[in-house]
């Protein structure tokens, strides 16, 4: 065989694969003339990358004559080595937290028990992040469920692929005052607001209300800085860094519970709409309650964070 032939088959294998982690058992396929118009090969490259995988046990099927063929074992452990065979590059934000160094902590295990090699980039910001799914720079993101949904919203093209539930992205935001005395934003204030952050940005303006403040621009990481050196009066902030890191000096006034504020505290994964392999992979071979539990015996100091 020539060596142009085998790279052809070597991508059909990976489109079959990719194609194959979305469907479970009794589930009807496509025929070869089917996958030769939709990859554009020839018929006997669609024909060798069937058997390939056949031959690996990574699918058994069976013909219903004109009903078509239907799949009668599938292997997604095997499928998942050929669908996504390179490393994995996600995002998450920076694990300043228990929670993060939990997830990030279980998000690698789950990759290592599935033999499939995973580098996470730190990246502050969701929108950051969601841009980064946009321009498929990285397969998958970590953001909270109220993030992804406010894109999802805007029309674009992600997709919630794993919900961790409430309370695995944060425990809750705080608003946090230089001046013990002030419970609540007043008129000439300095309050922190972060544009990079989805979550950050509409929880303070919704705080904020119509109250006539400064808004001093600055990433959220270097909120509780600016109230210790007085350069803000107030800002909404994430409760776990404060508890975490043992911040002294800081008065916290615990916001109001809402739909929006639980959105925030949850963890989901997003990939791009087209990204079906990464989505298969998350719905049918991670143990998502794993996970959790890693997250938890970091959280309780049973475990020493790895990512």
């Amino acid at each position: 065989m020539g060596e142009e032939f085998l790279k052809k088959k070597g991508i059909i294998v990976n489109y079959l694969a990719s194609d194959l982690l979305q469907k479970k058992k009794g589930d009807r396929v496509q025929s070869v003339t089917e996958y030769q118009n939709k990859y554009k090969v020839a018929r006997g490259t669609v024909q060798n990358a069937w058997s390939f995988l056949k031959e690996i046990d990574a699918i058994k099927v069976k013909s219903h004559g004109h009903m078509g063929t239907f799949i009668e074992e599938i292997n997604y452990n095997i499928l998942q080595e050929y669908a996504l065979s390179d490393t994995i590059l996600g995002t998450m934000t920076l694990p300043y937290s228990r929670l993060y160094e939990g997830l990030a902590t279980g998000i690698y295990e789950a990759f290592k028990e599935n033999k499939i090699k995973l580098n996470l980039a730190y990246i502050r910001g969701s929108k950051e992040r969601v841009r980064s799914i946009l321009n498929k720079t990285y397969r998958f993101a970590i953001v909270s469920k109220f993030a992804a949904n406010q894109a999802i919203k805007n029309g674009e093209p992600i997709e919630i692929t794993l919900d961790f539930g409430q309370h695995t992205y944060l425990s809750e935001h705080v608003l946090l005052f230089r001046d013990k005395k002030k419970k609540s934003i007043e008129k000439g204030m300095k309050i922190a607001i972060d544009y990079s952050s989805i979550d950050q940005q509409l929880l303070t303006k919704a705080v904020v209300n119509e109250t006539q403040v400064e808004f001093v621009e600055m990433q959220g990481h270097q909120i509780v800085s600016s109230l210790q050196n007085g350069s803000i009066d107030a800002g909404i902030w994430n409760f776990d860094e404060i508890r975490d890191k043992n911040h002294q000096g800081l008065y916290a006034v615990p916001l109001e519970g809402s739909e929006m504020e639980q959105e925030m505290s949850t963890s989901v994964i997003i990939t791009h709409t087209e990204e079906t392999s990464m989505k298969a992979f998350f719905q049918k071979s991670v143990d998502k309650e794993r996970i959790l539990t890693i997250q938890k015996e970091v959280c309780e100091g049973r475990l020493i964070p790895q990512y």
